[in-house]
């Protein structure tokens, strides 16, 4: 599974067209990804036959939010919902850093779609227990770039998630560097395939992840 993070609609178009197997789809590559329009995830549905995964964040920065900013994460959440979004991607720390069980689990059970937890995820110390935490809250996947420093940890991660809930590494992965992560018995990857000096997607990038992806599989 190779999913492509894709930051306006035209590369959302482009991802599918170049043989994602999912689209995870955000505005704003700037800020690490904000909530879409719901307009993007109505067209795309319309139009490709992958699975669109969309991100429910209303700002950058730190990942604890006001009463005003988590009722805009909720009704972002079914407005994505309603425009065809299969799945969604957030996550909500409380003043600790940590995983907010309550209300990421709240928000996945008021939605009623599969959910990802993204990049909060790595700024959690106890990267064991914020495991166990995504699982409580009901995520069925984590988003993790901690692979991209320091490999044993991603591999310790995998092992002690134990198939309770998926992991998938993110964060700088090129056709480059993914075979680092095939050999560590991953086979669905993430990344935005942008290349260049100006980072943009390149289909192309898209072509090669895949290919060695599926040849790691052989």
């Amino acid at each position: 599974m190779l999913e492509i993070a894709t930051f306006c609609l035209e590369d959302a178009f482009r991802a599918a067209e170049a043989g994602a197997d999912r689209i995870e789809v955000c505005k704003d590559y700037e800020q690490g990804g904000i909530t879409p329009p719901t307009e993007w995830i109505f067209a795309l549905n319309q139009a490709i036959q992958i699975p669109i995964v969309s991100m429910v964040r209303p700002r950058g920065g730190v990942f604890n939010y006001s009463d005003d900013e988590i009722k805009e994460i909720r009704d972002g959440g079914h407005s994505l919902k309603s425009a065809g979004s299969q799945e969604l991607v957030l996550g909500c720390l409380n003043e600790k850093s940590e995983i907010d069980i309550s209300l990421n689990k709240s928000l996945i059970q008021d939605w009623g779609l599969p959910a990802t937890l993204h990049r909060a995820f790595d700024e959690c110390q106890d990267s064991f227990k914020a495991i166990d935490d995504a699982v409580e809250s009901g995520f069925i996947r984590i988003l993790s770039g901690k692979g991209a420093e320091n490999p044993k940890l991603l591999e310790k991660m995998k092992k002690y998630a134990n198939k309770r809930i998926e992991i998938i590494p993110g964060g700088g992965i090129r056709s480059e560097n993914i075979e680092k992560y095939l050999k560590l018995g991953f086979d669905t990857i993430h990344s935005s395939a942008k290349t260049g000096i100006q980072a943009q997607m390149d289909p192309g990038e898209i072509g090669l992840l895949k290919l060695k992806l599926y040849e790691s599989l052989k």
